[in-house]
């Protein structure tokens, strides 16, 4: 074969290959049909768990900005139920030696900190008369923990004067709902446990300042107003 010829057969072998490689790449940068992983800490949104639209949105935590409130406890919220026996992380005789035990439920939904406006106050610019849930004023961005395990019912935007918020089913039968979250980390039917974070602490919705704003309702959906002094 002449010395020409040979020539130019190599040419058009290596631009064939050069072509073929550069249409691969191309096919590859443009695909967008691979599932691409969620951001860390993203807020995940869910249809369930809105305030009731008929309710006056309730104006939380007034002693926040320096207003006197009255400390008696209302005579309509639901009664508490018995108190539980507290339990210490540990304790549980079941679990193996040597695997790191999980508490049964914790001290404070804001690890270290404790309530700084308490369930229960009574005032005319709340949409029940009173307080509904314990306050625990923190900077934003803290750590909210679940305080029993349990299963996220709601977690959305959708709180109105709560902002961000979600909804715990906890394994001894109480919804317990976190407001004026700042970021929330699970979305509806994660599972928890107890200790676990599964938010961060802000000032969305209406407040005076950040905080966590944290109610006791009895298992289901919420309803505003059906809430018992936070305990479990």
């Amino acid at each position: 074969m002449p010395a020409r010829s040979l020539r130019f057969g190599l040419s058009f072998v290596l631009a064939s290959a050069l072509v073929s490689a550069f249409g691969v790449v191309a096919c590859n940068e443009g695909d967008d049909t691979q599932p691409r992983a969620l951001r860390a800490g993203a807020d995940h949104d869910d249809g369930d768990g809105d305030l009731d639209p008929s309710q006056p949105a309730p104006n939380d935590d007034p002693s926040l900005g320096g207003d006197t409130v009255d400390t008696q406890e209302p005579t309509t919220p639901e009664q508490d139920d018995e108190e539980e026996p507290a339990v210490d992380a540990g304790s549980d005789a079941s679990i193996d030696a040597g695997t790191p035990p999980t508490p049964v439920r914790v001290k404070s939904p804001v690890p270290g900190k404790v309530v700084t406006y308490p369930y229960g106050v009574k005032n005319s610019s709340y949409a029940a008369g009173y307080h509904t849930g314990e306050d625990y004023a923190t900077p934003t961005g803290s750590m909210a923990v679940a305080v029993r395990s349990g299963t996220i019912r709601w977690s959305n935007d959708n709180g109105g004067a709560y902002g961000k918020w979600m909804g715990l089913d906890a394994d001894n039968g109480r919804t317990y709902v976190y407001c004026h979250l700042s970021s929330r980390l699970f979305k509806a039917g994660d599972k928890v446990v107890a200790g676990q974070q599964i938010a961060k602490t802000g000032a969305t919705g209406n407040v005076t300042g950040p905080h966590l704003h944290f109610e006791d309702h009895p298992l289901g959906p919420f309803k505003y107003g059906q809430v018992r002094k936070p305990q479990w």
